[in-house]
């Protein structure tokens, strides 16, 4: 049976995938400028991490600009961080029109740390799944949502606003 990015998101990662509760332990990752990056130079009280296949199609640029104006200046004890397996270029070229100095762009391109930690790995195709966690402090995940299929919907924004205002 051929896999596609329409099933079940759930058949498509590990079984094992962080969830709602667990830590999420440090991870590496490439920014922008091809710097090694790592979770815990992370300063900032809450981390929203918002993970795309690739934002080379229409879907997951529009995820990550509508998170890069959903947070803005608005939540300044949180770190907006988009990631994906898309090379470092790619996610700078991309966001270069719209991208605040509080929005983050991961690769996970190079070490695939963030996939291998999360579970979010799509394993057929090696992208990650589309999906939004917050993490506390501790890097505990606070809050999570999974896009279900992975490729064709949007995160609920709305749900996810509601959640980040309970933190101002």
């Amino acid at each position: 049976m051929n896999k596609t990015l329409k099933d079940n998101v759930y058949d498509l990662i590990t079984k094992d995938y962080l969830k709602l509760g667990d830590v999420l332990p440090n991870f590496r990752a490439m920014d922008e400028g091809l710097n090694t990056v790592e979770l815990k130079d992370i300063n900032k009280k809450y981390k929203l991490i918002s993970s795309v296949p690739s934002v080379d199609t229409s879907i997951c640029i529009l995820q990550t600009e509508k998170f890069n104006n959903i947070i803005g200046n608005d939540y300044n004890n949180l770190q907006l961080i988009t990631i994906s397996r898309d090379l470092p270029f790619a996610l700078k070229k991309a966001c270069a029109s719209f991208k605040t100095k509080n929005h983050l762009l991961w690769s996970d391109a190079n070490y695939r740390d963030y996939g291998r930690q999360t579970g979010f790995e799509i394993d057929f195709i090696k992208l990650l799944a589309r999906a939004v966690i917050v993490l506390d402090e501790n890097n505990k995940i606070i809050y999570e949502q999974i896009v279900n299929p992975p490729a064709g919907d949007e995160p609920n924004y709305n749900d996810v606003i509601k959640f980040l205002n309970t933190l101002k």
